[in-house]
């Protein structure tokens, strides 16, 4: 009995401890999504000079990490994150999406039209219309950009953001 008890504890010690592991390196991956945005926002020009709002569409853990950038500066304007359910695109400079169904047609026309810059982090997100798409390779978190679109919506990206990711048109 004695040691079935102790099995059984080892077992459960060993579950959360690959839980908090597992906890911890999803943490330190939405930290770093969360960085990104920020030097994304830093590294991006829009084709006005506008204080940026990053906003999120859908439900994403991110949305627990964004607020961190609440009123952080870029050029002496304060950030704003705006974590609506439904952010009105015009209003958005960087729109983070987290699923592949709310990157419509008719949403990345918005997006161009409103120079917003769409993120996810979604399988294929940079090939179905995307601009800049996380992705994770070897457990390190890269970037995809699809420049094309990118430049659709009159945006620029800074070289410095370019040389870490990997092209597509």
């Amino acid at each position: 009995m004695r040691l079935l008890t102790l099995l059984l504890l080892s077992i459960c010690v060993w579950f959360a401890g690959s839980a908090r592991a597992e906890e911890s390196s999803q943490s330190r991956e939405f930290q770093l999504k969360t960085a990104y945005l920020f030097h994304f926002a830093e590294l991006a020009q829009w084709p006005s000079t506008a204080p940026v709002t990053i906003c999120l569409q859908g439900h994403s853990v991110l949305r627990a990490y964004l607020p961190v950038l609440e009123g952080q500066k870029i050029n002496g304007n304060a950030v704003h994150v705006n974590l609506d359910d439904a952010p009105d695109i015009a209003q958005c400079s960087i729109l983070f999406l987290s699923d592949l169904a709310g990157l419509t047609p008719v949403l990345a026309e918005q997006a161009r039209h409103h120079h917003v810059l769409l993120v996810g982090d979604v399988e294929n997100f940079a090939n179905h219309g995307g601009m800049v798409q996380f992705t994770l390779r070897d457990n390190r978190l890269k970037l995809v950009v699809n420049l094309a679109v990118v430049k659709s919506a009159d945006l620029k990206l800074s070289s410095k953001l370019l040389r870490m990711a990997e092209i597509i048109e």
